[in-house]
């Protein structure tokens, strides 16, 4: 049986990247690991509904709910499994957009994402400000999610989505 999930192509990993490049742009800088979740998120909205958001921001958990219908069919694994084996498209993805300046490849390797120099081609920039914008409910919450939350200690993004590890962190 042969099945396409978009959560492990890598040219699919670089679009949703682009897609995240406004977001990364009104937050910065953006650590990497919080590049993944965020990506996590959009390709996978509806799980953020098992997230703990923040007092004040459960309607977030309404718009992840709005976007069940993407839901494949049958069985998925565990998210945070899910999200360890999306680790090597991910950086793989990312290592691309920096190495073509679009995203800086200075600052990514220092563990930080902010935009390169040179934007995307104006094909891929069209396609995905159509995208984002009928989708404009998951980036608002993606937007949010960038702002509005740290990555690390107990109260990050690490913890409220239970996707990595953050006892260890050095907050």
């Amino acid at each position: 049986m042969l099945s396409y999930q978009p959560a492990f192509d890598p040219f699919h990993a670089i679009f949703r990247l682009c897609r995240l490049l406004p977001t990364i742009s009104s937050c910065p800088p953006v650590e990497r690991d919080k590049v993944r979740i965020l990506d996590f998120y959009m390709t996978f909205p509806f799980l953020a509904v098992s997230m703990s958001f923040k007092q004040g921001q459960t309607g977030l958990r309404k718009i992840a709910k709005s976007y069940d219908h993407l839901r494949p069919y049958g069985g998925m694994p565990d998210s945070r499994d899910l999200f360890l084996r999306m680790a090597p498209i991910q950086k793989m993805a990312a290592e691309t957009l920096a190495a073509h300046g679009v995203i800086d490849p200075d600052a990514y390797s220092q563990g930080v994402v902010i935009l390169g120099d040179i934007p995307p081609p104006q094909e891929l920039a069209i396609r995905v400000a159509e995208l984002n914008s009928q989708q404009a409910t998951m980036i608002e919450l993606l937007n949010m999610l960038c702002r509005d939350y740290g990555l690390l200690g107990s109260d990050g993004l690490k913890q409220r989505s239970g996707l990595m590890e953050h006892r260890y962190d050095a907050v």
